[in-house]
């Protein structure tokens, strides 16, 4: 009897040990702490107003997260967005410092021009920044027309070619300036173009150009510039943009900013696309700053 009390004593304190010595794991693969995927979204701001027919707002990193969309598979006129193609394939196929002279049927060309002149030389380099800082009309056709290369039709055909090698299915170009309504796309394919662009350092620098000034290869013509992008130096975390007008198009208009603090790592960026939109300045304003606020930043 004595031996059989000790033997049940002991076989309930090895139990009791058992379960002392378990419970601290089971605990722990139990309560796990999930982890906090910036930004994440504060539900307590509403979605900004705005007047534009389509219009994102995404972060550019390698997630691509879209913060804001309206209509975003709507495939609407550009207007002059479509200069941001004609740089790349200028870039992908020039010398920056080529010398191209100006043709009198570049400088005939409808619609805001860069003020060029017939015969005057100018460079590549220096033909993008009259582009794409006055969205100059007679520089984008002076560099698909009086280039060496290749032929205005070449181009156009490079312009659609690099479009669905980037996958821009719904993208489609009909000549360099944005003049035509059939220069068509969609914000999210232009969110991504714009992305791809900020691979060539020039075209960044050019967007974020407030004013410059350009000369002719002999010096003897100027060419005050000032951006169409009235929101330079208007909002702090701005880097640079690109306008777009035509009255099939409407306003239309490019940006790509900083997160305020600087919160992020400095190769993310926000970039918003507005399509159609009678205060295209108003709108991107409106989302880049609700992009600051209604979305909490690690």
């Amino acid at each position: 009897m004595v031996l059989l009390l000790i033997g049940v004593a002991w076989g309930l304190y090895a139990v009791g040990k058992n379960e002392e010595k378990n419970e601290q794991p089971i605990q722990a693969n139990i309560i796990q702490k999930t982890p906090e995927i910036f930004p994440m979204r504060n539900w307590s701001i509403d979605e900004p107003e705005i007047l534009a027919k389509s219009a994102i707002l995404i972060y550019s990193n390698q997630k691509d997260n879209i913060l804001f969309q309206r209509d975003t598979s709507q495939i609407l006129p550009i207007a002059s967005l479509t200069k941001i193609m004609t740089a790349i394939i200028v870039l992908e196929n020039y010398n920056p410092e080529e010398i191209i002279k100006v043709s009198a049927q570049s400088v005939k060309v409808n619609g805001d021009t860069g003020g060029l002149i017939a015969d005057e030389e100018l460079t590549v380099k220096n033909l993008l920044y009259i582009m794409l800082i006055e969205s100059s009309n007679d520089a984008a056709m002076a560099l698909a027309t009086d280039n060496p290369r290749m032929s205005y039709n070449e181009f156009i055909t490079l312009m659609n070619s690099k479009a669905k090698e980037l996958g821009l299915e719904n993208t489609s170009f009909i000549d360099p300036a944005g003049l035509s309504p059939e220069n068509k796309s969609n914000v999210a394919e232009m969110a991504k173009l714009t992305k791809y662009a900020l691979d060539f350092p020039i075209i960044l620098d050019i967007l974020k150009t407030p004013q410059s000034s350009i000369y002719s290869t002999d010096r003897k013509f100027i060419h005050n510039l000032t951006s169409t992008n009235k929101l330079l130096g208007k909002i702090p975390q701005l880097i640079g943009g690109k306008t777009g007008f035509t009255d099939e198009a409407g306003g239309c208009m490019i940006t790509i900013s900083n997160i305020y603090g600087e919160r992020v790592k400095s190769n993310n960026y926000l970039i918003t696309v507005v399509l159609d939109s009678d205060q295209r300045e108003g709108d991107t304003e409106k989302l880049i700053n609700w992009a600051q606020e209604a979305w909490l930043w690690k």
